[in-house]
């Protein structure tokens, strides 16, 4: 059986002080029990399969054969598969049944078992999947995917179950694999990071993704909350390595000096506002902030240490139940935020039934377009992302509401584009950019570009309302209040114009902004009613110019009281100039009711105008 001595694993992933110190570090193998010292490694972390005894059986073996070795406690066979990459692979795989509870004989199972796999029977170790039962209930409790480079030992995956449902990582040729990552674990609570050995202390060391740690917040088996952290030395040159924590090269590498000084410089940090997370549809990640900075990887808890794992038995990672508090109050010197509004024709990077609508296992994704921010990974949504950006360096993640378009926002954004179209079927439609022109930390200018429509509004009261922190109160605001009154607004506002001037919409468009309330519809629906107006306006300022231009109406004083107000006068063609310019203040003010009252209030006007001078 193994060690007596365990670390029960816990939602806090929290260390026992002691237990560190009799933690073993590389090489310390032979002080462990017989399934330790059988995979031990060397001080440089090597293991090889052709120094073993029964080796030379182990190379005569066809596919398929295999034979018991450890006095029937292990089990060796040739087989093949496709590793990760698609690759081929004709492997020697070594199981060794750590708990001795007879699984060999079935070929091994996910309870205390570890499989050892060379590659190309050539002797040298290339994996080593191990399964850890921590609390002895004959499910695995921990996972670690090793990675050898020429037989040595040098970066690790190593995944938690925290909910207990016995799933972590899909693998594909004893490595993490699959058809893709959907089918591991990114789903109510866990974490998975990784480490790379340490060669010289012996131990491991934090790298790359570490951790990535998911979140189900309302009990229902799924998650809410996604958290990436991007590890790499703090002296990286990003010039050099502009996405460090996802270069493979870097964790294949032997051990460097660099590699003492490690920071936390990316945190994606991702949530569902609308709730919309179920079985049905998984993942629903709306809005992420992505976080750069230099935060050394130095925190209170950050050694876990397991006696029943395979030395070094001390790793290093954010432990889970800190996490969302080391996100909350990082130290970031940019800061960009992204808000899902719709799905992206262009791409399939979501999953299953629902890979062509963009939802992510990593949450909402940051972009390489327009502004760079390092190590913020891929895949990236293009169309239908709301992205803000800010280089104010900030400790505390700050949201505003803003009543001009109804939406919530990264206080001290600085700028913000989104790029529309390629949803619901449509093609390209336009873009729309923001920006934070007098500098006070809210967006102050919206900037519309569909075609031949261009509209600025430019607002000289933000009107911003500061949002606590306070993810849970966020949701039930945006769902409860803000979607609804967007909802409404919109829909009088564009009930209106149609009274005054038909428009011929995409069927596309509207179906879509007709659909099931939620974020994506109040996105088409807000398009939609941008192309109304774009439509709206230019019809009836063509009108109004067309009027005022006509130099037989140019003198009223042929015109009693009645006649002036009651027909097609320059002074009927002006007062229709002026309402226009005064409903497009509005409009761009985000003042959509009174915009509707306006219209609604002037219907004489509009009548007399249209219905004397006709359509152009």
């Amino acid at each position: 059986m193994r060690f007596a001595l365990v670390l029960m694993v816990t939602l806090t992933m929290t260390p026992l002080v002691l237990a560190d110190a009799a933690a073993l570090k590389l090489g310390e193998d032979g002080q462990g029990p017989w399934w330790m010292q059988a995979t031990a490694l060397s001080s440089s972390g090597e293991l090889r399969l052709d120094r073993k005894a029964w080796w030379d059986q182990a190379a005569a073996l066809r596919v398929g054969e295999s034979f018991a070795v450890d006095e029937g406690k292990g089990l060796v066979r040739r087989e093949t598969f496709e590793d990760r990459g698609g690759k081929a692979q004709d492997a020697i795989v070594w199981v060794i049944d750590d708990d001795e509870d007879g699984s060999v004989g079935a070929g091994g199972d996910r309870d205390s078992d570890c499989y050892v796999a060379d590659y190309g029977r050539d002797g040298s170790v290339d994996r080593m999947v191990d399964y850890i039962d921590d609390d002895g209930d004959n499910d695995p409790d921990e996972m670690d995917i090793r990675y050898f480079v020429d037989s040595e030992l040098r970066y690790c995956w190593f995944g938690v179950d925290l909910d207990d449902d016995s799933s972590m990582w899909s693998l594909s040729g004893y490595e993490y694999g699959g058809p893709s990552f959907f089918e591991s674990d990114p789903y109510g609570d866990s974490m998975i990071y990784m480490n790379k050995l340490d060669t010289e202390s012996g131990g491991w060391s934090p790298i790359s993704e570490c951790p990535f740690a998911f979140y189900d917040t309302d009990g229902d088996g799924q998650s809410e909350v996604v958290v990436r952290c991007s590890a790499v030395p703090i002296s990286y040159d990003t010039d050099v390595d502009p996405d460090y924590a996802n270069d493979y090269s870097h964790f294949a590498a032997p051990w460097k000096p660099a590699l003492r000084h490690m920071g936390i410089v990316n945190i994606r940090y991702g949530f569902d506002i609308d709730k919309g997370s179920s079985d049905a549809m998984p993942l629903h990640y709306d809005f992420g902030f992505n976080l750069v900075g230099a935060a050394p990887y130095d925190y209170p808890g950050a050694k876990h240490v397991n006696l029943k794992r395979r030395p070094p038995q001390t790793t290093v990672v954010t432990p889970w139940a800190d996490l969302r508090g080391i996100c909350d109050a990082y130290e970031a010197k940019e800061t960009g935020f992204s808000w899902h509004e719709e799905s992206d024709d262009t791409i399939d990077i979501g999953h299953g039934e629902h890979s062509d609508a963009d939802r992510r296992w990593e949450g909402v994704f940051w972009t390489w377009e327009r502004r760079f921010m390092e190590n913020t990974g891929g895949p990236g949504q293009k169309w239908n992302v709301r992205r803000e950006y800010g280089t104010k360096p900030s400790t505390s993640r700050e949201l505003y509401y803003s009543p001009v378009d109804r939406r919530i926002h990264l206080k001290h954004a600085q700028e913000g584009w989104m790029q529309v179209g390629h949803f619901a079927g449509l093609g390209a439609l336009g873009e729309i950019r923001t920006f934070d022109t007098d500098g006070d930390g809210y967006l102050d200018r919206w900037e519309y570009d569909f075609g031949d429509w261009h509209r600025v509004a430019q607002v000289m009261d933000e009107r911003a309302e500061d949002l606590e922190w306070n993810v849970d109160a966020l949701s039930d605001r945006y769902m409860g209040q803000i979607l609804p009154e967007a909802n409404k607004a919109n829909q009088r506002f564009m009930a209106a114009m149609a009274t005054r001037r038909a428009f011929d919409a995409d069927s596309k468009l509207v179906e879509a902004a007709s659909g099931e309330p939620g974020i994506c519809q109040r996105y088409a629906q807000d398009i939609l009613r941008e192309l109304q107006y774009a439509d709206f306006y230019t019809y009836w300022s063509g009108v109004a110019a067309r009027a005022l231009a006509d130099q037989s109406m140019d003198d009223l004083r042929q015109l009693d009281a009645e006649a002036r107000a009651s027909g097609v006068t320059s002074q009927t063609a002006w007062d229709l100039r002026r309402l226009l310019s005064r409903i497009d203040w509005l409009y761009g003010q985000g003042e959509l009711d009174e915009a509707a009252r306006l219209l609604e209030e002037s219907e004489q006007m509009f009548r007399i105008v249209e219905g004397e001078r006709g359509a152009p």
